[in-house]
């Protein structure tokens, strides 16, 4: 008996290396086909090694045409290894699949009846020795006969590859879909179903709307029950030293061989029940340790830090590592990064084989490692590990069968793909964002919420007022908050701009909880809408229209009387017309309704932002507030006075600039002026304004600090009178025309003690009133005549002269300077206002 097994060694290792292929499979009485016999006696005395195949040879093509007979040319010398391979590690192969114990359910099912044309037990050893032979030379201490086996391993699972259909790729729907979300209009119904929308993980996957998954593009093939055996017996003998090869610490190739065999056996709807216990260890051994805390809902790479930091260490959460620097430390199991990339794509092929085959069951014990696994890889230096860990974390999050596992997980990966939003790689930022999507709209059904949305906390950089962790006093990056929605929000590429707006889309809509975060997410949907993309553009404007249909169906006692007796806004303002782009038209109802219930919060923190000393940032803030002002229309009224003196602020801020003339921040901020004077009475911000201009510190509005105004501060709001009444309707405008041209005319605004500064910008105020008025002939008849129908022509008279002879003081003056033709335009306007006056009071007079 030892002499038998001494001997069969002995013709395995023959055999590996090729020297008598013919005596070592005669030697166990099983015949060669006739075909390959001459090819094999060609080749036998070739020792089979990789460098033998040559650069340029192509295994896939060169196997697929020797398969299918169509290799006419030099057929024995390109295909003669390959032909010994197949056929030395098949022949035999031929039995029933039955009889091997192949079944095509999961493992654990109980075994099928056998067949009555079972083999014999000779036939099916012969059929798994050869099988089990190469497994052993897999397990040998010489490399090159690792390599070799696992070559000739290769080959063959290729070859057969062929004939079969590939797994589909796993390509599961977001949990809400909007085909599936109907506005409920009962006005009589508490909440709409909005609230509640409809979960794709109750329905069948037959019942998931078209437009939400993608068919996968699956070539059909007819895969015949033999050659699925063979693939099985391959993966029944030789899983086990695959698996160990995967973590071989002596030879690279060896690793990487054993990867690429796995692969399409994963792939080949097979069973793989038996082999994941086995799998999944070998394959998470080559990932860094990781462990989840879900009191923090964070997860740890260092346990003892992580106690240390929860009895108030100065140390910062370990998930904010990647935050402020990219260079950190990564700990490597697998130093070459290919080989950590196809680590990732494995664990994709078992998750698409096991998901084909619905034996998902078999993997729940192994969900967490998984998991572990996939989130270490969202810290790998290398780019391409980040965005397929992040790819194949989004699919494992959306399978309805983990529901409960990924709502444990959820607020974890949402921290965990922060980092990756802040990454120089923008497919690393897109990923990174798909996979915090997913994760914050896992589904909490007991709680009516999203599993993850704790996160947005982190995203937005939210830090509660008045608190200030110890770990500060030591350490000054432990109080850093970063906003990494807002970086995304201004990234300089539009891919990423877009696909934010998106996200923040889905989450302004769809989440359950949502009005939790609307708050905080409007001010960022709103800044899109300015975006230079027009796609991005249209995106916002859907957005928010629909969260006003949402708004709408959900406060109808808000909505009804609008709509039945058609009073929404004053029939007297044209709200259709000179709107800023993109607007082509007013909003509707829920659109304003809702930005208006939500803009309290944000809004005065926006104004601040005004006045910030970065260009960038006071840009952004007038085009939100534009976008504001279009929405909220009359109702930033009660917040006018908070209004004016952060744009006087951001004026002064814009004109001691260098980069002003360039982002045009001040044109920005006169549209938005002119925008604000179209529904805003001049009543309400005159008395706050006219003080302020004139110097007047006893004034119960002028709001001065030191009872004082500064003549910067006085030109800044002669600047903003000047925009508000170039965009005020002519028809609220006539009632505050002579307290406006008494105020501009006078001494304290243009005489001789008034600053330079505040002297040019109240005459061009002046001449904005004076111009409306004058523009065109039926404007300045229809002016005259609101004095002459209220009684006030000899008050109006007395103006045009006082204004007049203020002027002319002026230009007669010897440091009039520059402002000599603002002057003299003011004066010709006048004179035209007097003389159409005289002739429209006459004509009035005489009728």
């Amino acid at each position: 008996m030892t002499g038998d097994s001494n001997t069969d060694i002995d013709l395995i290792w023959n055999s590996l290396k090729n020297e008598n292929v013919v005596s070592f499979a005669t030697s166990r009485g099983v015949s060669m086909n006739r075909q390959c016999r001459p090819i094999a006696k060609a080749t036998r005395k070739q020792r089979f090694a990789i460098k033998d195949l040559g650069p340029t040879f192509d295994i896939d093509a060169v196997s697929a045409e020797c398969l299918m007979g169509k290799h006419s040319i030099d057929k024995k010398e390109v295909c003669g290894d390959f032909v010994d391979t197949c056929s030395d590690l098949l022949r035999g192969l031929d039995v029933d699949g039955a009889s091997m114990k192949l079944i095509d359910g999961d493992s654990d099912d109980d075994e099928e009846n056998v067949k009555e044309n079972v083999p014999s037990q000779q036939e099916v050893s012969n059929t798994s020795w050869r099988i089990q032979r190469v497994a052993k030379a897999m397990s040998s201490d010489d490399i090159s006969s690792r390599v070799q086996s696992l070559t000739k391993l290769k080959v063959t699972i290729d070859a057969l590859s062929l004939d079969c259909p590939v797994a589909p790729n796993m390509n599961y729907p977001p949990p809400y879909d909007d085909s599936y979300i109907k506005l409920n209009q009962n006005v009589s119904s508490v909440v709409s179903d909005l609230v509640r929308p409809k979960q794709l993980q109750n329905l069948e996957p037959s019942q998931w709307p078209a437009e939400s998954l993608e068919a996968p593009s699956i070539v059909t093939k007819n895969c015949s029950n033999e050659t699925r055996d063979h693939l099985q017996a391959i993966l029944n003998n030789c899983g086990n030293s695959l698996f160990r090869l995967i973590g071989d610490a002596k030879s690279e190739k060896c690793r990487v061989l054993s990867i690429e065999c796995l692969q399409p056996l994963l792939l080949a709807r097979i069973d793989h029940g038996r082999q994941v216990p086995y799998m999944i260890p070998a394959l998470c051994a080559r990932y860094p340790p990781c462990t989840y805390d879900k009191d923090t809902e964070v997860f740890i790479k260092e346990h003892q830090l992580h106690e240390f930091y929860k009895r108030g260490g100065a140390i910062d959460r370990q998930d904010r590592d990647g935050l402020f620097s990219h260079g950190g430390i990564f700990q490597v199991i697998e130093p070459n990064e290919e080989l950590r990339l196809e680590l990732c794509r494995t664990l994709n092929c078992l998750m698409r084989g096991i998901m084909a085959r619905g034996a998902e069951r078999t993997l729940d014990a192994y969900y967490p490692e998984i998991i572990f696994s996939l989130q270490s890889s969202l810290r790998d230096p290398f780019p391409e590990v980040k965005i397929e860990a992040c790819h194949l974390l989004v699919q494992l999050l959306r399978i309805p069968h983990w529901e409960q596992g990924a709502k444990y997980f959820a607020t974890g990966l949402a921290r965990s793909a922060l980092p990756g939003c802040r990454h120089r790689n923008i497919n690393v930022i897109i990923a990174a964002m798909d996979l915090f999507e997913a994760s914050v709209c896992v589904p909490d059904t007991a709680k009516a919420k999203g599993a993850g949305t704790a996160a947005i906390a982190d995203l937005v950089g939210f830090r509660e007022e008045n608190v200030l962790l110890i770990s500060a006093f030591y350490d000054s990056q432990c109080n850093v908050s970063v906003n990494t929605l807002a970086e995304l929000a201004s990234h300089k590429n539009h891919r990423v701009r877009l696909r934010c707006c998106k996200m923040l889309s889905f989450f302004l809509v769809y989440l359950p909880d949502r009005y939790d975060h609307q708050q905080r997410l409007l001010p960022y949907i709103l800044s899109f809408i300015n975006d230079d993309m027009l796609e991005i553009q249209n995106a916002a404007l859907q957005c928010i229209e629909k969260c006003g249909l949402q708004y709408e169906c959900e406060h109808p006692d808000e909505v009804i009387e609008r709509r039945q007796f058609g009073v929404d806004g004053e029939d007297t303002i044209e709200y259709d017309n000179n709107l800023p782009a993109p607007f082509t038209n007013r909003p509707s109802l829920g659109a304003r309704l809702f930005v208006r219930a939500n803009t309290s919060r944000f809004f005065l923190a926006m104004l601040g932002e005004l006045s910030s000393w970065k260009e960038q940032t006071r840009k952004r803030s007038a085009l939100l507030l534009l976008v504001l002002t279009v929405y909220c229309e009359e109702h930033l009224t009660k917040d006018f006075q908070h209004t004016i003196a952060s744009i006087a602020k951001a004026i002064v801020a814009e004109r001691s600039s260098q980069c002003g003339h360039y982002l045009k921040t001040m044109e920005t901020m006169k549209e938005v002026l002119q925008l604000l004077a179209k529904y805003v009475d001049p009543s309400a911000y005159i008395p706050l304004i006219l003080p302020r201009i004139s110097g007047d510190s006893s004034s119960a509005t002028s709001n001065s600090e030191d009872r004082t105004h500064s003549e910067t501060a006085r030109s800044s709001y002669a600047l903003i009178l000047s925009s508000l009444i170039e965009g005020a309707p002519l028809h609220r405008l006539f009632p505050q025309w002579l307290t406006l041209s008494s105020l501009l005319s006078g001494t304290n605004c243009i005489g001789p003690f008034a600053g330079t500064k505040t002297r040019g910008d109240s005459l061009i105020a002046f001449l904005t009133l004076i111009v409306r008025v004058t523009i065109k002939q039926e404007v300045m008849t229809s002016f005259i005549a609101h004095f002459a129908g209220t009684g006030e022509q000899t008050k109006f008279q007395t103006a045009l002269l006082l204004c007049k002879e203020s002027l002319r003081e002026l230009l007669n003056s010897s440091d009039v300077g520059r402002d000599t033709k603002v002057a003299t335009e003011c004066i010709d306007c006048l004179s035209k206002i007097e003389d159409a006056a005289a002739m429209g009071l006459s004509l009035i007079s005489k009728n």
